[in-house]
C-alpha cells in the first residue's frame, strides 16, 4: 500500500505565484479583455446635426377642475320625493311579459338649465301657503270694512237711538222734580227719591254714549286704525310670499346645463334645512380649468395669456390652452405658484379630476443645433451623445441649452454636418462599429 504524499500549503501557494507570474502581460489582457468580433455591426438610427428652431417648455402635471361646480342641499325639512327622469331605461320581466324602467337621475347624467332635479315633497308647504294667502284675504276685508265704516241705515239707526235716549232722559229729570216735592212733603221715603236720582243719572249716561257713537260713525275711520289695518295686511301678504317660496324650495333646480358628477341621497331620505344635507353635484364638463403648481424660480417666465399644449399621460393628442389664472402668491410650504390654463373641452376629451401633462412655452432659438433627448446619455450628471464616423462611434460630451418635451438644444460639443446615434445610446460604447439602419 502506498503512502499519501503531504505537500505544505504554503509550497502550493508559492507555486502557483510563480506559475501566475508567467504569464505574458499580452496573454494577460487577452484574458481580460473580450474582443469585439470582427463580424459584429450594430444597426443604428443615424441622425444629421443641422441647425434648427427649437422651442423649450415647462413640463409640469396639472389636475382638470370645472371652471363651475354647483352642490345642491336641501334648504327645506322633507322627505325626498323624487329625482327626474334619465334618458337611460333597464328592461325587466313583469307578468310574462317585459317591462322598461326609466332610472332616475344618477351619476353622469346631463341636466339643463331651469330643469327640476330634484322633489321633495311639498304637501305641508302647500298648506302653510295655503293658510297664509286665507289669512292675506282676511285682513284685506277687514281693511275694506274699516273704509266703508257705516253704512247710512246704522247712521239713521243710531239717529232714533239717540232720539230714545234723549226721551227717556227727559220722563227721568220730571221723575227727580216730582220726587222732589214730594220728598220735601214726606210723601214717600227717602228711598223712593233716590231711586229717582239714579234712574236719571242711567238716562243721562245713554245719552252721552249715543251721542259718541253717532259721532264716530259720522266721522269714520282714524288715521291710526286704517295704519294698524294696513300693516296687518302687508304682514300677511309677506307671510304669503314666504310660504310660497319655501314651496320652491322643495324643487331643486339646475342652476346651467352640465353634468351629475355626484348624487348624496336617494329617494325616501329624509333631509335637513340649511345646507347640512347635500343632494346633488353637477359641474359644466364643457368648461374645465388645467390647474398646475408652478415652481416659484419660473414666476418671470409665466404670463396670463401664455399659450400652452395640454395631454391626457400616455396620449399623443394634445389641446391648445391659455394661460387664464396667475396666482399672485407662491405657497410658502411648496415654493410653487398655481397657474390655471382654460381651453375648450366640448368633445369631452377630458375629465374633471384627472391629471395632465402640460407644456408651457418659455424660450425659444432658431437657427440651433438640436438633437432628440433620446440620443443624450447622462454620466454622473454629464450630457453626452454618440457621433458617428467611418463606421464607429465616439462618445462626445456636450452642452445643453434649452430643452423642449422631444429635444435638446446644443450650446458646445457638435458642429453642423456630424452624425450621431438617434437613440439607445445605453448600449454604445466608444470604438463600437455601427451601420445605419435599415428602417431609416
Amino acid at each position: 500500500m502506498k503512502k499519501a504524499i503531504w505537500i505544505p500549503a504554503c509550497l502550493v501557494f508559492g507555486w502557483l505565484v510563480v506559475c501566475s507570474g508567467c504569464t505574458s502581460s499580452s496573454e494577460a489582457e487577452s484574458t481580460t479583455t473580450t474582443a469585439e468580433p470582427q463580424s459584429f455591426v450594430l444597426e443604428v438610427n443615424i441622425l444629421d446635426i443641422r441647425p434648427e428652431r427649437i422651442e423649450a417648455t415647462l413640463e409640469l402635471v396639472g389636475t382638470m377642475i370645472p371652471c363651475r361646480v354647483a352642490t345642491l342641499s336641501a334648504e327645506v325639512d322633507g322627505t325626498v320625493q323624487a329625482f327626474c327622469e334619465s334618458n337611460r331605461q333597464v328592461s325587466r320581466r313583469q307578468g310574462g311579459g317585459v317591462e322598461k324602467v326609466i332610472l332616475g337621475l344618477d351619476l353622469g347624467h346631463p341636466v339643463k338649465r331651469g330643469q327640476v332635479v330634484c322633489q321633495i315633497d311639498p304637501t305641508d308647504y302647500q298648506l302653510a301657503l295655503e293658510s297664509a294667502r286665507a289669512g292675506w284675504e282676511l285682513s284685506k276685508r277687514n281693511l275694506a270694512d274699516l273704509l266703508a265704516w257705516k253704512r247710512p241705515e246704522e247712521i239713521t239707526q243710531l239717529e232714533a237711538g239717540l232720539d230714545e235716549a234723549r226721551a227717556t232722559l227727559e220722563r227721568a229729570n220730571l221723575d227727580l222734580k216730582r220726587s222732589e216735592k214730594m220728598v220735601a212733603k214726606k210723601a214717600i221715603p227717602q228711598a223712593d227719591y233716590d231711586e229717582a236720582v239714579m234712574t236719571m243719572r242711567t238716562a243721562l249716561a245713554a245719552v252721552k254714549r249715543t251721542e259718541a257713537a253717532l259721532a264716530l260713525a259720522k266721522a269714520g275711520p282714524t288715521p291710526e286704525q286704517i295704519a294698524v289695518a294696513q300693516s296687518q295686511i302687508a304682514q300677511a301678504e309677506a307671510e304669503c310670499k314666504r310660504q310660497e317660496q319655501q314651496l320652491r324650495k322643495t324643487s331643486l333646480i339646475a342652476p346651467y346645463d352640465g353634468v351629475v358628477v355626484d348624487r348624496f341621497v336617494s329617494v325616501g331620505d329624509q333631509v335637513t334645512a340649511g345646507g347640512k344635507t347635500q343632494i346633488l353635484r353637477i359641474i359644466d364638463p364643457d368648461a374645465l380649468f388645467a390647474e398646475i403648481t408652478v415652481p416659484e424660480k419660473y414666476q418671470h417666465l409665466v404670463r396670463i395669456d401664455n399659450r400652452v399644449q395640454i395631454r391626457v399621460p400616455g396620449s399623443k393628442r394634445t389641446v391648445e390652452g391659455v394661460v387664464d389664472l396667475v396666482n399672485e402668491m407662491v405657497d410658502p410650504a411648496t415654493r410653487t405658484f398655481r397657474v390655471r390654463a382654460a381651453f375648450d373641452n366640448r368633445d369631452r376629451w377630458f375629465k374633471a379630476g384627472s391629471f395632465v401633462n402640460v407644456e408651457i412655452p418659455v424660450a425659444s432659438a432658431t437657427a440651433t443645433l438640436v438633437v432628440p433627448k433620446s440620443a443624450v446619455m447622462m454620466t454622473g450628471g454629464e450630457p453626452a451623445v454618440f457621433v458617428c464616423r467611418e463606421g464607429r462611434v465616439q462618445r462626445r460630451p456636450i452642452r445643453l441649452g434649452i430643452g423642449s418635451r422631444t429635444a435638446w438644444e446644443v450650446i458646445d460639443g457638435l458642429e453642423p454636418g456630424e452624425q450621431i446615434v438617434a437613440d439607445r445610446p445605453s448600449m454604445l460604447t466608444s470604438g463600437m462599429r455601427v451601420r445605419p439602419s435599415q428602417l431609416q
